[in-house]
């Protein structure tokens, strides 16, 4: 005997089914989920090309986020039948509310409300990030501003992907904006290619599946299925040819090389100028004793970590203009990839770009993570102290100012060539910084031999007057490195000289380095300079010789890690086969320090240097002055220009604050409710002017129902017109009669003959009215909630009239009921 079910458990299985009913109502048809499904696939294949230009993998998180947010504003738009314009103003408040809190993760308040700064750096990067992307050197931080960009990529590329496959039919434009994507995620990519598999193979695959499931919508099938079995073997026969031809022909193809690749980062030329800064190596007496700047036993800063012994560069300088030896913006004899460079190209890394806290660099020896300390009143330049092959810096900016760091690591450019970092804030006291670099070791004695590898990098006609002095040093040696060797010991046995202090004899010794200079300072009788003069020269001499060397700018620190100005020093590099720079360092061409020139030079010196005074001041460019006192100088002698009063940079601080503040939010809630109310204007003229006039008729009246539910008016859901305006005249009284309307509107819509136009034109004038007197009933704010409320979207019928055949006149067209 079976057990019959009991009333409760009935009525729960009955709730049970009516909750299953209400969720299947918003469950998409399975054309849709379809589209949703292939629409997000195609776009995350698309931000796989991000992997080669991001740290890690939370950009890919924030993409997919993009993505399922583009999906749901657009499916949202597209399943009321909104217009496009829509989905334009959704994305872009998704965008600016919750871009914050998704992608750049900082200045937050509670970690969830985006500040007016934060706003700012969303509309800036939407338009500008595109191009401080390309200019940056990869791994880029998976945090701060740059983070909208994957963002907004996938929150537009799912958007438009999904648009155009609900609105248009056709199989084939479904897969347009994905290619679009496609191509635009690998041009902004790098000369390493992100995954071949996952953007050629299984993107592939993806778009050809859902191009012919798109086909195969409302096309019949045969009563034996033979339709889509033969279909379904064309696209395993076209899929297979696809997978076999890219197998085989693909490596043969142009453009399959990698060196052959062509990306937007290696066409744009880097906004960023190093030659604006003068050249340090020209001020180099400043560490120097005696010096009104006091440096030289004053501790500059300190650096915990390194191994001792191990240099710290400040500049590598590697261009010479016959005045001075300075930083090129584009290294001279760059490390191909992979030697020294990480994977970014010699294009990318021989130029100074902006990059976050990871470097992609390699190179021989051993990595080890070092802290380096601005000394107060200590080191203060452009020029960042590093040391080995760079492959992180990540500031911790100032105690006493938080934001410090932020600044520090927005102005650093880094040229991972010549690992040369440019801070155009300038270093000051109290600044930090951790630094992660790749040691290599370093032999006591410069090795016998070496293969050198590459062209001069300097115009070496000008370098005749080194022949002789180039002769008289490398003797009988014939290969190029063992001549480089016997000079550098040649010069060893000079004498060192900064000038001295004032009034004595050695005052004939000046700084420079130029051409002239270094002919003074070869043709002596006896070499007498500082590491000035003498890396500028043994650099000049290999040169000639045509070796590829440079000149480097740093320091040894102490055995405690203290930098002062004592322990400042040059020194050169030289171009190996294997890619990297072989340094000879000061230990192994500079004389000691107490070997002062012979006295006898004196005169000698006077006579080639003529009066002892400095040369005057002149309004050369930076990059080709004497010293970075001489370029201050000329900079202050130059007529500042006048300010321009639409440079932010320019205003004052409360004006700035105001329109943070005050004018941006304003801006952003202005734009929202333009777009609102254009967008129900267009809807309510449609209904004034589209269809036969019945239609128009229905739609005056389906304008006042929805104006009367923005302003919070709850009418009856599936009520007559009749009983509509009965709970309208309830609501406003004496103030308008609404009974008349809902009549007129049930007559011209019901009657066996079709209204004229004329009447539909009169029904719209009381309509007019009618709104009038509804908008009067509530307060001034309150119309403004209703002028942007979404009510009559979410309300049944609220998009539109619904079109019925008339059952008086069946021949008549049909026509149109609320």
């Amino acid at each position: 005997m079976t057990a019959t079910p009991s009333v409760g458990s009935r009525s729960r299985a009955a709730r049970t089914t009516q909750i299953l009913a209400r969720w299947r109502q918003w469950l998409p048809a399975v054309e849709v989920r379809v589209d949703l499904v292939f629409s997000a696939a195609l776009v995350l294949l698309c931000l796989v090309g991000f992997s080669t230009t991001y740290y890690g993998y939370a950009w890919l998180l924030v993409g997919g986020a993009g993505v399922v947010l583009g999906l749901v504003v657009s499916h949202l738009v597209v399943s009321r039948r909104w217009p496009a314009a829509v989905t334009l103003v959704g994305l872009a408040a998704v965008y600016l509310l919750l871009g914050g809190p998704i992608a750049v993760r900082e200045g937050l308040v509670g970690g969830v409300v985006p500040t007016p700064e934060v706003f700012l750096e969303l509309a800036t990067t939407a338009v500008r990030g595109w191009k401080t992307l390309l200019t940056s050197l990869p791994p880029i931080d998976s945090h701060g501003p740059l983070m909208a960009l994957p963002f907004l990529f996938g929150l537009v590329g799912a958007a438009a992907t999904y648009t155009v496959a609900r609105r248009w039919r056709r199989s084939y434009a479904a897969l347009l904006v994905p290619l679009a994507l496609l191509g635009l995620s690998i041009a902004l990519g790098t000369l390493t290619p992100a995954s071949v598999a996952l953007q050629g193979a299984v993107f592939a695959l993806v778009a050809i599946g859902w191009s012919s499931l798109r086909t195969g919508r409302g096309r019949p099938t045969l009563q034996d299925g033979g339709g889509r079995r033969t279909r379904a073997a064309t696209v395993a026969a076209l899929l297979a040819v696809a997978v076999v031809g890219g197998l085989v022909a693909g490596p043969h193809l142009p453009g399959s090389d990698d060196a052959d690749r062509a990306v937007w980062r290696t066409a744009l030329e880097p906004p960023f100028d190093v030659s604006q800064f003068p050249s340090p190596l020209a001020g180099f007496r400043k560490y120097t004793e005696p010096n009104a700047s006091e440096l030289f036993d004053k501790t500059l800063f300190e650096i915990d970590g390194l191994p001792e012994g191990t240099p710290v560069r400040l500049a590598t300088l590697d261009t010479f203009d016959g005045s001075v030896w300075g930083a090129g913006n584009v290294a001279a004899g760059s490390a191909p990839t992979g030697a020294g460079t990480g994977g970014t190209g010699a294009d990318d890394a021989a130029t100074f770009r902006r990059v976050g806290s990871h470097i992609a660099a390699s190179g021989p020896g051993r990595e080890v993570t070092a802290t380096v300390r601005i000394a107060p009143d200590g080191y203060a330049d452009v020029w960042l102290p590093t040391a080995g092959v760079v492959t992180g810096i990540d500031f911790q900016g100032d105690q006493g100012d938080p934001g410090r760091a932020t600044a520090l690591g927005e102005s650093l450019r880094f040229n991972v060539a010549t690992n040369t970092g440019v801070v155009p804030t300038m270093l000051r006291g109290g600044d930090a910084y951790q630094l992660t670099a790749v040691i290599p070791s370093l032999p006591a004695d410069l090795p016998s031999a070496v293969s050198v590898e590459g062209a001069p990098i300097v115009d070496t006609q000008a370098l005749g007057f080194l022949d002789a002095k180039v002769d008289a040093w490398s003797g009988q040696q014939s290969d190029p490195w063992t001549k480089l060797v016997a000079i550098a010991k040649a010069m060893r046995a000079g004498a060192y000289t900064d000038g001295g202090p004032p009034g004595n004899y050695q005052n004939v010794f000046l700084p420079g380095h130029s051409l002239a200079r270094l002919q003074r300072f070869a043709r002596s009788e006896q070499l007498a300079g500082d590491d000035e003069q003498y890396a500028a020269t043994l650099a000049l001499a290999a040169n000639r010789l045509g070796i590829q060397a440079r000149v480097v700018f740093g320091a040894t620190p102490e055995a405690s890690g203290q930098v002062k100005g004592s322990d400042v020093h040059a020194w050169v590099e030289v171009h190996t086969d294997d890619g990297t720079w072989a340094p000879i360092l000061p230990s192994d061409f500079l004389p000691d320090r107490n070997k002062q020139p012979e006295q006898q030079q004196q005169r000698s010196e006077e006579q080639k240097t003529g009066a002892q005074v400095p040369p005057p001041v002149a309004n050369n460019p930076p990059s080709v002055l004497q010293g970075p006192d001489q370029a201050q100088n000329a900079t202050q002698n130059r007529k500042p220009p006048p300010k321009n009063p639409l440079d932010p940079s320019n205003w004052p601080d409360w004006l700035k604050w105001l329109v943070t503040y005050v004018g941006l939010p304003l801006l952003v809630l202005l734009l929202l409710y333009v777009a609102v109310r254009a967008v129900k204007a267009r809807r309510r003229v449609r209904r004034r002017t589209r269809g036969p006039a019945e239609a128009r008729i229905a739609g005056g009246w389906t304008e006042v129902v929805d104006t009367a539910a923005d302003l919070g008016l709850v009418l009856p859901v599936n009520g007559t017109r009749r009983e509509q305006a009965a709970t309208l005249d309830g609501r406003v009284g004496d103030a308008y009669d609404f009974r008349p309307l809902a009549v007129r509107a049930d007559a011209h819509v019901f009657a066996p003959a079709a209204p004229s136009l004329d009447e539909a034109r009169a029904y719209w004038v009381d309509v007019k009215a009618a709104r009038k007197v509804l908008r009067r009933q509530v307060p001034w704010w309150r119309r403004l909630l209703a002028d942007v409320s979404p009510s009559s979207a979410r309300r049944p019928g609220g998009r539109g009239p619904v079109r019925r055949r008339s059952a008086l006149s069946p021949g008549r067209e049909p026509v149109t009921i609320s």
